[in-house]
């Protein structure tokens, strides 16, 4: 599959360099949709093959389930180390998690990753007994669009939820959602939801779902690759143990949050964002977090009005690998890819036109959503 991945970024990039060279708008764009579309059909294709691959594996290790799984080629138990996974097995119900409290007693990790689920049970997920021993809830790539409020009771012990990859819509009745895990360590929701209307309103929602978890003990947050655009205010207070926040591929141009609740985080990815320059507020925010927090690969801009940024990224130690950021865009054209730390700041100009007309923006939007597409094959 990863070959798959790595065959399918390669023709996507070399349709992108054939756009350098003058080639019709729209024979590249109906190319690069047919290459989407066929490259679905290849993972389909190579799906059917994992599965046998799945059923010789499960035969070897004798790790076939028991009860209703051990009709699908795409699920593992092992019973001794409590594992159980169901990978592309295209369930439809989510009951399914019943079958394995049914079957078996020690519970340690469950994935359950390329479903169709869309609706989490309103009722536990394992049913009324409590599964003490469950530690990692892998629920990423089932298309989940309502959480329900319940699904999670009777895990009190759960340190890892993945969420990923998903299509979540936060609803007011089900801001409780994470209260029956109060011992996350690590909550993964990357690219765990798209929707496009009343973004406000469905960070507002998942503020409050973290409020009301009271996750003392969360360490990694990731909400990478979400479309975000601008950060809620208050996104790092309810987790006072937090290490890591990971905001990597969204539509961030600036990072302006509450001071106090970062101020002893030791990782903020903003990397693959929209910081073309890195605004006086940040800079100021940053000037009062631990060294090297803040990673910031971005596509910046070089110019003489980025002289200031340009100083003061010299010269703070809160971002971290700084002396690797490039220059994406300069004027004079020269000092495209030169490292920020060494360009000369009195022989930047404006004499270039910097800023991407707006098809370029709207191809840029494209490949982007191409990206993520492939991320999720």
């Amino acid at each position: 599959m990863r070959r798959l991945n790595l065959r399918i970024q390669k023709m996507i990039r070399s349709k992108i360099d054939s756009a350098s060279y003058n080639i019709p708008r729209r024979s590249w764009l109906i190319s690069i949709t047919y290459l989407l579309i066929s490259s679905t059909a290849w993972v389909v294709q190579a799906g059917n093959r994992q599965e046998y691959q799945y059923r010789d594996e499960a035969i070897e290790n004798k790790l076939i389930c028991a009860g209703k799984l051990a009709d699908y080629a795409a699920c593992q138990c092992d019973p001794s180390a409590g594992d159980y996974s169901c990978i592309n097995a295209q369930f439809v119900d989510a009951n399914v998690f019943l079958d394995i409290s049914t079957n078996y007693k020690y519970i340690k990790s469950v994935t359950f990753h390329g479903n169709n689920f869309q609706d989490l049970t309103s009722t536990p997920l394992f049913g009324s007994d409590s599964q003490n021993s469950l530690i990692k809830l892998n629920l990423s790539a089932n298309y989940i669009v309502n959480l329900n409020s319940n699904a999670l009771r009777n895990m009190p012990n759960l340190q890892v939820l993945d969420i990923s990859n998903n299509e979540i819509v936060f609803r007011p009745r089900d801001v409780d959602f994470l209260t029956h895990t109060p011992h996350l360590t690590q909550l993964y929701m990357r690219r765990a939801f798209t929707v496009t209307m009343n973004r406000t309103q469905q960070f507002d929602l998942m503020l409050e779902m973290f409020r009301q978890a009271k996750l003392e003990y969360l360490q990694v947050l990731d909400l990478s690759y979400n479309f975000i655009h601008n950060v809620p205010f208050e996104i790092g207070c309810p987790f006072p143990a937090l290490q890591t926040l990971d905001l990597r591929q969204n539509f961030l141009k600036n990072f302006i949050v509450n001071e106090t609740c970062i101020k002893d985080v030791k990782t903020i990815n903003l990397s693959r964002n929209q910081f073309y320059v890195i605004p006086d507020d940040f800079r100021a925010l940053a000037n009062k977090a631990q060294p090297e927090t803040f990673l910031l690969r971005n596509q910046f801009y070089c110019d003489c009005n980025s002289k200031d940024f340009i100083t003061w990224l010299r010269s703070t130690k809160s971002v971290r690998e700084k002396n690797s950021l490039v220059c994406d865009r300069a004027s004079p054209k020269m000092y495209i890819g030169a490292r920020i730390a060494e360009v000369p700041l009195n022989k930047l100009t404006c004499d270039e036109p910097l800023f991407t007309s707006h098809a370029y923006s709207n191809f840029a939007n494209f490949l982007i959503l191409a990206f993520c597409l492939v991320q999720i094959f």
